[in-house]
């Protein structure tokens, strides 16, 4: 029974590893019976075990099974019992195997002589799972042999030796403790993998324990991982960010700076929150197995991440979105009841629809390089040098359109008005809410954010537009709804009612709306991103 026909495949019998030398190095080889008496061989190749089904002549058949190694999570001379493709309590060293009994296994005393392979394969489009591949040798020198080379092939791959793990254990519906011990743990065990576990109390909790890790252990670590929602994971890769440019000497709160140093340390993600939305994002699902067996052999997907400063000052580096308006007031409403669970959301929906908040202000942007137009020279409405993308004129008296305030040019772009949303997504921000993505067009490491702008729209135009996004997705948005714009961007700015009012008039009261930083929160100010 070959590897990818079976969860568990048993194959027994084998003949002493052959070497071909010719001009070219051979792969080692080996002919091994099944439990059902037919011969296999098995070629150990660069980057992949090949198991081949022979027929009675000992000549290749069409069947064969290839197993990449980069995939193998481990190689064990004990079984260990799945239970839908997850690894269950793991046997001591030397233990019985009662339920791999055949006749060729009781009557050739093979017990000893068994390599299990376990290895990573896709069960539908997204999720992971493991599978076995039970190796039966003729004697154990061959069995030791080959567990030697498959090891040696293996070890060449990145594999994470040791971690750093963070648990929120109030995050989500609370079960974070419960999905590490049973659909985490088991994994990075069988992988052999160390880790430190810290459980976060408060909040930068985590972003402390990082910033103020010792020396040895920060050189010693892999990776890190947490395991909750997508504020604890922004707060851990903030504070990789900031120790890295510490290290390097690099001004993090120098907000013109274009590149920072990338953390050496890799960030893993287990999703134990309410939203998920990075993982999801990332894997295509939130499937906590499928994450964990990413992490334990080596996955690696590159992500943008972007700053968020204030006044020269960095707030926070996140790798989500970040929300004004409506969306951010819902969030930062959903924080009292945070005792509610997911359900929270919903609730807090309600409440801000009611209210139905808007706020005035200034969004100025760079378009993206495959974004910029041919040419620069028409000015429509005086919202920039151009007007490609046909941007609102500014309502209000702008500074900027009447040429009293010089345009940035790291900013060229901008427009003014009443806005209902400003959101920015780094990522697609796949999610239970948004299932199909906030931002479905996003890469996730093209060095861009998608920018959508809603103006002041009516209290029914808003839960038209937010449940056609929940539904169908925000493909089809703006051929439906023409007052949703969406740009591609590199870097944009935010300024609030009462900067504008002081650079030209007097200031005026107003209703301060609450910015979501990946779970943090505050109140009316001017962003940089």
């Amino acid at each position: 029974m070959l590897p990818n026909q079976s969860t568990e495949n048993n194959i027994n019998e084998s003949t002493p590893i052959t070497q071909n030398t010719t001009n070219e190095q051979q792969s080692p080889t080996a002919t091994i019976r099944d439990s059902d008496g037919k011969l296999h061989r098995i070629f150990l190749e660069l980057n992949s075990l090949t198991i081949q089904l022979l027929n009675r002549k000992s000549q290749p058949t069409r069947h064969s099974a290839t197993i990449p190694l980069e995939s193998v999570l481990c190689i064990r001379s004990n079984r260990v019992r799945l239970r839908c493709g997850m690894p269950k309590k793991l046997p001591e060293i030397g233990a019985d195997q009662p339920d791999l009994v055949s006749a060729c296994w009781k009557e050739n005393s093979f017990r000893h002589n068994v390599l299990f392979i376990y290895y990573a394969q896709r069960w539908n489009v997204f999720t992971w799972r493991l599978k076995e591949a039970a190796l039966f040798f003729e004697s154990v020198n061959d069995k030791k042999e080959w567990e030697r080379l498959l090891n040696d092939a293996r070890n060449a791959l990145y594999r994470p030796k040791h971690l750093l793990v963070f648990i929120n254990p109030f995050g989500g519906k609370g079960k974070a403790n419960g999905i590490w011990t049973n659909e985490v743990e088991p994994f990075f065990k069988l992988a052999n993998i160390t880790y430190e576990l810290v459980k976060t109390e408060r909040a930068d909790h985590a972003l402390e324990t990082v910033r103020e890790l010792d020396p040895i252990k920060w050189e010693l670590l892999d990776g890190i991982v947490s395991v909750g929602g997508d504020g604890l994971f922004n707060e851990v890769l903030s504070a990789a960010i900031i120790r890295t440019q510490l290290e390097s000497g690099k001004n993090y709160n120098n907000e013109q700076i274009d590149m920072l140093n990338t953390p050496r340390v890799r960030f893993g993600i287990i999703g134990a929150g309410s939203a998920n939305s990075i993982v999801s994002s990332v894997h295509g699902v939130n499937d906590c197995p499928t994450a964990a067996i990413h992490i334990a052999i080596g996955s690696k997907c590159d992500i943008d991440v972007c700053a968020v400063y204030e006044d020269g000052h960095l707030l926070r580096f996140s790798a989500d979105a970040i929300s004004y308006g409506w969306l951010g007031d819902v969030l930062h409403d959903s924080e009292r009841y945070r005792c509610l669970g997911p359900i929270r959301y919903q609730y807090s929906a309600l409440r801000t629809s009611i209210r139905h908040p808007t706020y005035f202000g200034r969004v100025s942007f760079a378009l993206s390089l495959d974004q910029l137009p041919p040419s620069a020279s028409d000015d429509d409405t005086g919202s920039g040098p151009s007007n490609p993308l046909k941007i609102p004129a500014c309502t209000d008296h702008c500074d900027l359109c009447s040429g009293i305030a010089p345009i940035d040019p790291r900013y060229p772009f901008h427009w003014q008005s009443d806005f209902t949303h400003v959101i920015c997504c780094v990522i697609p921000c796949v999610s239970p809410f948004t299932p199909y993505g906030l931002a479905p067009y996003t890469g996730l490491n093209d060095g861009t954010m998608d920018l959508a702008l809603i103006p002041k729209v009516s209290r029914f135009k808003n839960m038209q537009i937010m449940r056609k996004v929940a539904m169908y997705g925000a493909r089809f948005i703006r051929s439906e709804y023409p007052d949703v714009k969406v740009f591609r961007v590199c870097r944009w700015k935010f300024t609030p009612k009462a900067v504008i009012l002081n650079e030209g008039g007097e200031p005026k009261e107003e209703e301060s709306g609450a910015w979501n930083l990946d779970g943090k929160f505050c109140h009316n100010r001017q962003i940089n991103r």
